[in-house]
């Protein structure tokens, strides 16, 4: 009686220490899954500014673009668009 008692504890003793053992591992895999994901979008957004700042030509952003259509006398911008309309 008291060695099936000590064999089901040490049986239940390796039953423990295996859902230890895979919890840790799913939480490692959990984190490194989550880093890999994080230098990904970090990479990627590091190539994307990188290709911003390479090709970008002086004056084509959007901003720039309205402050230079900003400039121009309101007179000149509905006259152009009152050609549009004929």
């Amino acid at each position: 009686m008291a060695d099936d008692l000590l064999f089901a504890m040490i049986i239940a003793g390796f039953g423990l220490s295996g859902a230890y053992f895979r919890a840790v591992f799913v939480s490692w895999r959990r984190n490194q899954a989550a880093e890999r994901k994080r230098e990904l979008s970090l990479r990627e957004l590091h190539a994307h500014r990188l290709g911003r700042d390479n090709n970008e030509v002086p004056g084509s952003s959007t901003v720039e673009i309205e402050k230079r259509e900003d400039r121009v006398p309101r007179r000149s911008q509905s006259n152009g668009r009152r050609l549009c309309d004929r």
